[in-house]
């Protein structure tokens, strides 16, 4: 489906198509799923069950620059999956694909943002890093890979089949590997802070909004040490100690306690947690303040336009809201918006749309 830029509106009951397209353009943008950890589960089952190939494919025009992004796979008739990522026809690493077409998608699970659990916090800022900055999926990957050794380390310590004084190599190298995540996640929660103060405000001036980064860097570490914009030499030194502080507890607990991997962040409203005061409707105010935030930072880092998709984003907002959101967005070059109802667009506010009616998960244009 060929889109132009500006506004395209969605409307329908049915959603399948919709995900569909979500999905495809989600996976081109960070080369995983919104919605499935494996795979195999993005294939037609018939495909999957005789073997054959399929096959992701988007063009981005921006400034007359073209990029071409395809995923591809091949299933074998042993249901063996292999993935090929391809830039312009080039085959490149996970790594390389990463970032080439950007897209900031909001739907209303993304209150779980505020009030869910530290991985969906954690998930939010690596795939915002990951878009703006090709490095951060490989410190990602290094990292997961140290902090594997790390545990199994513990393990075999735990069990008598390794001493206490292996462990200081992976100190090291964990530490080497955590400090860039950690000034990374802090440098980028700072910008996002004061954008989503901004964007809270503008929707609703009874929003006092900030944001407390938690590293979990050890004991007596915490966001005032950040406050300082430390140095990466003065991360690692920090956690390095902090690690050494924890070998008896890592040991006894079989796993490593500190690290970006237990970090967290804190979305303050109006002096107070968030996740305890604030209202549903006052919720998806800040989950969209904070992924309006995330699409001007990408714009900004990038002297590039984002996609902005907003699944069913109007439902719960009331007309004069809905008009705030509309002045916000309108300035990117292409939105993806659906509703389950088109009276909630106001078509007056919304000039130049597309529009595509969505049944029994096909989606044609008007």
């Amino acid at each position: 489906m060929d889109l132009d830029g500006g506004f395209n509106v969605f409307y329908g009951l049915n959603g399948q198509g919709k995900s569909n397209l979500f999905e495809a353009i989600y996976l081109l943008s960070i080369a995983k799923s919104s919605r499935v950890s494996n795979d195999k589960f993005l294939i037609n089952n018939k495909i999957f069950q005789s073997g054959g190939h399929s096959q992701i494919l988007g063009i981005a025009e921006e400034k007359n620059h073209n990029i071409k992004a395809q995923i591809d796979y091949d299933i074998s008739i042993n249901k063996d999956l292999d993935k090929a990522y391809r830039i312009n026809g080039v085959i490149v690493s996970m790594q390389e694909f990463v970032g080439n077409i950007n897209s900031v998608f909001f739907d209303t699970d993304d209150i779980s943002i505020i009030s869910g659990a530290p991985l969906i916090r954690r998930k939010y800022l690596n795939i915002l890093l990951s878009q703006i900055n090709n490095d951060h999926v490989k410190n990602l990957q290094r990292f997961q890979k140290v902090l594997y050794q790390r545990n199994s380390l513990l393990k075999n310590i735990k069990d008598g089949k390794s001493t206490e004084s292996e462990i200081e190599f992976w100190d090291d190298r964990l530490a080497e590997e955590s400090s860039s995540i950690f000034f990374e996640r802090n440098n980028i929660l700072n910008k996002i802070k004061e954008n989503s103060k901004e964007f809270a405000l503008d929707f609703n001036n009874h929003i006092s909004l900030d944001i407390k980064y938690i590293p979990k860097i050890g004991r007596g570490v915490d966001s005032k040490f950040f406050n300082d914009n430390p140095s990466l030499k003065d991360i690692k030194d920090k956690f390095q100690n902090s690690l050494k502080k924890n070998h008896l507890r890592d040991i006894e607990q079989r796993t490593t306690n500190l690290g970006p991997h237990r970090d967290d962040f804190e979305i303050i409203f109006n002096g107070t947690p968030a996740s305890i005061t604030a209202s549903r409707g006052q919720a998806r105010i800040i989950a969209l303040s904070l992924k309006l935030s995330e699409a001007k930072e990408i714009k900004e880092l990038l002297n590039r336009n984002p996609i902005l998709i907003l699944d069913d984003i109007f439902s719960e907002l009331d007309e004069v809201m809905r008009e705030k959101v509309v002045k916000k967005i309108i300035n990117f070059d292409q939105i993806l918006l659906t509703t389950a109802d088109l009276s909630l667009v106001d078509k007056k506010n919304i000039m130049d749309s597309n529009y595509f009616s969505i049944k029994e998960g096909e989606v044609t244009q008007d």
